[in-house]
């Protein structure tokens, strides 16, 4: 038995370093097509070291499938995030188990350090912020009529640099145009339920390990930054973050960032089985569409698609003989829905939830 536990663990090491090889080696024949992805000012050479550093951290990425790899990394380059620094914070390419295919695929989760770098970018947005009430920290809140009030004094004492245990999480932007967005505090508890319900890292006694148990600090502050980006204008990179962030992606192509997928499974966290099925439940979280031409009211926003109407779009269109991946469908199918709405579309998930109702309506009425 020992012997046999023995053989497996060395095969084991002798598939990643195999694998590691020659993933690398697409890595580096992809350098043209990141280049060509990234925002102006960055480096292909840069990122393909990030993603060496992720593999030399997390060595099961060696032997997840290799385009769910590359696709991760081409999401970071389109994204203009460096994966794998930990200084930084952007963002993790993490091995998971995909319960639909049976094997290891790479899953890209993007860090709240990478949302508030995204944010940085936009024009829309002048800061944001994400902050930790801790028990020695002065917290005081009120809502009002025409605006909300909070302060929010640290714990600072001369020979006394122990603030306490984290008690509230709460976070804040601030709009160009001098307007504001307050997200909701949750208390210590809320955020323990939060975890205990969406954490997907787990051992096989489905206890919660990986970020949720080593940076829970770090993720309480994600969970804060997401929930006030339900809350303010989006730009179109900040949209793209959302959508991909926890998915895997194994077309390489630009325009695939439009249409992520996300799996079903759990982090591998040892060598054994993979985890069993019934995975916690995925967070969703609405947002606003980036700033659009709305007659001169550059003010009006819309609630975007639900999953559930996304998937009924597909599907009908599918029907249709508007599916499929390749460059040309989703050209053609883009065509049809951007004549059908009246606007131009990049990406299904660029539909409101009202113009997603009116188009199921009509593919619905064509398919009969």
């Amino acid at each position: 038995m020992g012997r046999d536990l023995a053989n497996r663990a060395a095969q084991q090491v002798e598939r990643q370093q195999q694998g590691g090889v020659d993933l690398k080696q697409q890595i580096v024949s992809m350098e043209a097509q990141f280049q060509r992805a990234m925002p102006k000012g960055l480096e292909a050479k840069q990122l393909i070291r990030d993603i060496f550093t992720c593999m030399s951290n997390t060595p099961k990425l060696a032997i997840c499938e290799p385009k769910s790899v590359l696709g991760a990394a081409m999401t970071c380059s389109q994204l203009g995030l460096r994966p794998g620094v930990g200084a930084l914070g952007h963002a993790w390419i993490l091995p998971f188990w995909d319960s639909k295919t049976g094997g290891q695929r790479a899953q890209l989760i993007i860090g709240y350090k990478g949302y508030i770098e995204l944010g940085h970018r936009s024009e829309q947005i002048a800061s944001l912020h994400s902050r930790i009430v801790y028990a020695n920290d002065e917290f005081d809140m009120e809502y009002g009529a025409a605006e909300d009030r909070w302060v929010h004094k640290p714990y600072f004492t001369v020979g006394h640099d122990e603030p306490g245990a984290p008690r509230l999480f709460y976070a804040v932007g601030r709009l160009a145009n001098g307007g504001y967005s307050l997200a909701d505090p949750m208390t210590l508890r809320q955020m323990e339920q939060h975890r205990d319900r969406f954490a997907m890292a787990r051992d096989k006694q489905r206890n919660v390990v990986g970020p949720w148990r080593d940076h829970f600090e770090a993720m309480s502050q994600k969970t804060m930054l997401l929930r006030l980006m339900a809350l303010m204008p989006k730009s179109t990179e900040i949209s793209r973050a959302l959508d991909n962030d926890g998915a895997v992606r194994v077309d390489l192509d630009p325009g695939a960032i439009d249409e992520p997928a996300h799996i079903d499974g759990e982090v591998i966290v040892d060598d054994e089985a993979a985890p069993d099925a019934g995975q916690p439940e995925r967070e969703r979280v609405e947002v606003q569409q980036p700033a659009r031409d709305t007659g001169g009211d550059t003010t009006q926003s819309a609630t975007m698609i639900t999953e559930r109407q996304l998937t009924a779009i597909n599907t009908a269109l599918s029907k249709e003989g508007l599916g499929g991946n390749t460059a040309e469908q989703r050209e053609a199918k883009l065509a049809w829905l951007t004549q059908a709405v009246g606007r131009e579309i990049g990406s299904t998930k660029d539909l409101t939830q009202a113009e997603a109702t009116d188009l199921i309506s009509l593919l619905k009425g064509d398919t009969k």
